[in-house]
């Protein structure tokens, strides 16, 4: 749903009930089912249910964690979260309405 958008613009646009996954989440769900970030190709996914203080950035949270593959392995690492790239992606879920 949130491809090649910012992980803030993807926080903005969250539909009722939808929310972002973080680093846990995604992490788990990468070990459970490992071909779906298996090539370079594939959308590296931003944890767009986390986000963490640059020491360098006078105490604003402007930072997520994403996942992504490269030189045939998975990678954890932060970037940005105002920045767009198309081969990024915000994980989120729904919660079932009541």
């Amino acid at each position: 749903r949130h491809c090649g958008r910012s992980v803030r613009r993807a926080c903005e646009v969250l539909a009722s009930g939808e929310f972002g996954l973080g680093a846990f989440a995604i992490g788990i769900m990468i070990l459970t089912h490992p071909e779906r970030l298996m090539n370079y190709d594939d959308l590296w996914i931003d944890c767009s249910g986390d986000e963490f203080d640059d020491p360098a950035a006078d105490d604003r949270f402007d930072r997520v964690p994403y996942f992504y593959f490269r030189d045939g392995r998975v990678g954890f690492d932060a970037r940005w979260f105002d920045i767009a790239y198309y081969s990024y992606g915000s994980a989120s879920a729904f919660v079932p309405p009541a």
